[in-house]
């Protein structure tokens, strides 16, 4: 499940997926739930999303940062 393009532009999987940890942070197994995708592809996502500085992991838990707000 790719987030980010090429070009560095965010896909609409990458949004979905930032758009879920607005309100709160949130696990991977949560963040699938919520997405309705394997528990393996969000992982990746959220990898893929991290790397790009959109999110970050704390406790296990992620949660999106001003960068990740500012792509949504």
């Amino acid at each position: 499940m790719a987030c980010i393009d090429r070009d560095g532009t965010l896909l609409p999987s990458g949004v979905v997926l930032l758009k879920g940890l607005v309100e709160q942070p949130m696990p991977p197994e949560d963040i699938a739930k919520h997405v309705g995708e394997p528990i393996f592809k969000v992982r990746g996502s959220l990898r893929e999303l991290a790397a790009e500085g959109l999110v970050e992991e704390d406790g296990g838990l992620y949660k999106i940062t001003e960068l990740g707000r500012g792509m949504i």
